[in-house]
């Protein structure tokens, strides 16, 4: 099935491309005092060294009692005859050749209700826009490119993805709950 994946390759690219059109499922925002659940999606191959960086935001909101959905895409197809025991990855083979999740974490986070959802990066042919677009949550943060279907943009300064979190919990306290 490899062979199909690559040959679909231009059909999943030009799909997951149309991602910023897509009409999304809006829950009610509580305000970030209430927020439990936390969806972060970066590209985990062109950011290698992010994931550690990351590992420690996850420790981090998980002090403050909060729930965090870590995953970040490979661009590859899940290793064969690997044992594969991290959660935080998202595979070529997670999709269909048409570009939708079936399996995997990609399926897993598009299933999940979250209260905040963070994409850090954003580039084409990547489905990072086209998992925010269908996971439910209360309020999208973008980390670049134009405000389409996401609620806020908001570029991390630096690789310190903890002092990110801390200045966006700053922003999002300030927006009043709608429900």
């Amino acid at each position: 099935m490899d062979w199909l994946y690559r040959i679909s390759t231009g059909f999943r690219a030009r799909h997951w491309n149309k991602a910023s059109r897509r009409s999304v499922t809006h829950l009610p925002w509580k305000g970030w005092g209430q927020v439990r659940r936390i969806g972060i999606l970066f590209d985990a191959h062109n950011h290698r060294a992010d994931l550690e960086a990351l590992r420690a935001v996850v420790t981090e909101l998980k002090t403050q009692q909060r729930t965090v959905t870590l995953c970040g895409w490979t661009g590859q197809m899940r290793p064969k005859n690997v044992l594969y025991n991290g959660r935080q990855l998202i595979f070529m083979d997670d999709f269909t050749w048409k570009g939708q999740a079936e399996s995997g974490n990609a399926l897993e986070f598009v299933q999940t209700e979250f209260d905040v959802l963070i994409c850090l990066h954003r580039s084409p042919g990547s489905p990072l826009d086209e998992l925010a677009a269908q996971a439910p949550a209360g309020m999208r943060i973008g980390g670049a490119g134009d405000q389409d279907f996401y609620d806020l943009c908001m570029l991390p300064e630096s690789k310190d993805y903890i002092a990110y979190v801390k200045s966006l919990g700053n922003w999002l306290s300030k927006i009043a709950p709608n429900a």
